[in-house]
């Protein structure tokens, strides 16, 4: 039910990073289409992204952050989990810091919610939430 619109807001996504993001000049339309006009995303206080990102205008703010940490990322052992109201997402990130190169190797959990077909929330869990601030920072 969910998965669909999980799978085009990834390759949504995974193109607008590829296209640089927003100090690219990218266009962040395709993935704000999947977006909830109230959508917030939530990363944990460690992480250089911290806090909760409120609005689609904020969650393009937060993928500039995003794509201004990491010069490389990669998502594998990507496992999905649906339930009525939402998808609870387990993968392992491996990413390479941009202003350190140094290589995180962890696993993430994405929780999604659903709300008139798109999505409204999306919390981030870090299995190694400190070790992501040690790779990013100087």
């Amino acid at each position: 039910m969910y998965l669909d619109l999980l799978h085009s807001f990834y390759a949504a996504e995974q193109r607008y990073v590829d296209a640089g993001g927003a100090p690219a000049g990218a266009d962040f339309s395709e993935v704000a289409a999947h977006l909830h006009p109230s959508v917030v995303v939530r990363q944990g206080p460690t992480v250089p992204f911290a806090g909760d990102w409120h609005g689609i205008a904020a969650v393009e703010e937060f993928f500039a952050h995003f794509t201004d940490t990491w010069s490389s990322l990669e998502l594998t052992d990507v496992r999905s989990f649906e339930g009525q109201t939402g998808v609870a997402i387990t993968m392992r990130m491996q990413a390479t810091a941009r202003r350190t190169s140094k290589l995180l190797d962890t696993q993430v959990g994405h929780f999604y919610v659903f709300e008139d077909g798109l999505i409204r929330e999306i919390n981030v869990f870090y299995l190694d939430p400190v070790g992501v601030k040690q790779v990013t920072e100087p």
